[in-house]
């Protein structure tokens, strides 16, 4: 059997309008219509169904600019919901990693996977049944494309979303050349807005040109990144699989309320519900912070627009939510000013570290580790009952800051396992 049999290749998977197909798991009545998700605050549209597509719906047209010619073709609007699709998203992650160990979760709806080990005949069938699998275990459709290289499996797989008869999956290299000549440069993974007009500018218009021009030439007028993604297009891998996330360095959880806050209670419940959602997320990971910086501000499209910040070392790397939770408070306590509307709030947990960077304390107490038994019991309850069963009554209860959400379809991240 030749080596060529042996040979690894890419493919992506990615979820078919992800946000959309998140909401119609719970909502099945929102299958063939047009659907759009807003972001946050319900400001613009940041998901679209095929159905609004073909309406003419833009990616991140402004909600109030279209609502009317929304409701006049009968589309449903949908504010977003990201703690669902984030739950979902862990979900199609390890489905993939349960069939495959080369596994590179790209985004929230992205999947690299290095086909190693799988002979050149299997592979287009591997694919198929990993599609279907996904559709049956998540609900989640999915297209994936299939390429010698990361880059070529990207253009597989927009090439497998555009055309409907190819039922998902798209092996490029059956005809590398015909695919790159009908693929437009300007859709290339890498090629942004800037460098497309350029190229535009000098005559190359699809792919196959692109992959054609003179390295030296590609690297003087595209920098380094672009002469790659020139190899790439040749089948020259360049971009490797990346299966450990890069480290990460910190933590932002910030939001814009969904009306202006003046009075210091509410302002201090939103801090305080961030620190904390902060904390989890580190926990999450296993994570230890060093620096806290708190920071809020008034609306930037109103007049007389003010931000005021404060940072905080601690003198270890901690983990301690009530550590933590106090430090915010004490940094708002410092930053906050009253005759001002504020309009959004932030906590950005720095200086990362691991737990073995994060040296232990000679002097550790009881009271630490029963901090730490106290948030594994929270944790317990939150994951057995629902989210927030249990929460720091410094949160607050109305919570009146909290961002717009007018189109929520109320669900729970645990009611995926009853569907």
């Amino acid at each position: 059997m030749s080596l060529e049999n042996f040979e690894s290749f890419f493919a992506l998977i990615d979820c078919n309008n992800f946000y959309v197909s998140c909401e119609r798991l719970f909502n099945p009545s929102l299958l063939n219509k047009p659907v759009v998700v807003l972001s946050n605050n319900d400001g613009c549209i940041i998901a679209r169904s095929n159905e609004a597509k073909a309406l003419g719906v833009k990616m991140g047209a402004p909600y109030f600019q279209i609502r009317g010619y929304l409701e006049r073709n009968g589309a449903v609007v949908i504010s977003s919901n990201y703690e669902i699709y984030e739950d979902i998203s862990k979900r199609f992650i390890n489905i993939i990693r349960s069939k495959i160990c080369f596994v590179e979760a790209y985004s929230i709806d992205e999947a690299f996977i290095e086909l190693k080990g799988i002979l050149k005949k299997k592979r287009f069938e591997f694919c198929k049944e990993l599609k279907d699998e996904i559709y049956r275990l998540i609900g989640i459709p999915v297209s994936i494309g299939i390429g010698r290289t990361k880059t070529l499996a990207k253009v597989a797989n927009k090439i497998a979303k555009r055309h409907k008869d190819l039922n998902g999956v798209f092996d490029i290299t059956d005809n590398e050349e015909g695919a790159l000549r009908n693929f437009e440069a300007k859709d290339i993974w890498g090629i942004g807005k800037s460098k497309a007009n350029y190229l535009k500018s000098i005559g190359i218009q699809n792919a196959l040109e692109l992959s054609m021009i003179d390295d030296s030439f590609a690297k003087k007028s595209l920098s380094i990144k672009g002469l790659a993604t020139v190899l790439e297009l040749r089948g020259i891998k360049c971009i490797k699989l990346q299966e450990e996330r890069p480290k990460q360095k910190e933590i932002i959880v910030s939001r814009s309320f969904g009306t202006d806050v003046d009075n210091f209670k509410s302002l201090r419940e939103s801090v305080s519900y961030f620190a904390i959602t902060a904390v989890n997320n580190m926990r999450s990971l296993d994570l230890y912070a060093k620096t806290l910086f708190v920071f809020i501000t008034s609306s930037p499209f109103k007049e007389n627009f003010c931000s005021y910040q404060k940072e905080v070392n601690f003198d270890f790397y901690t983990q301690d939510v009530f550590l933590i939770l106090n430090a915010a408070e004490d940094c708002l306590n410092d930053i906050f000013k009253c005759n001002v509307n504020y309009k959004k709030a932030g906590v950005i947990l720095k200086n990362l570290s691991t737990r073995q960077a994060a040296l232990g304390n000679l002097f550790t107490s009881l009271e630490d580790e029963n901090k730490y038994n106290l948030m594994r019991s929270i944790d317990l309850l939150n994951k057995k009952i629902k989210k927030d069963a249990v929460f720091f009554a410094v949160e607050g209860v109305d919570k009146i800051w909290q961002a717009r959400r007018d189109h929520k379809i109320a669900n729970l991240a645990s009611e995926i396992d009853i569907i």
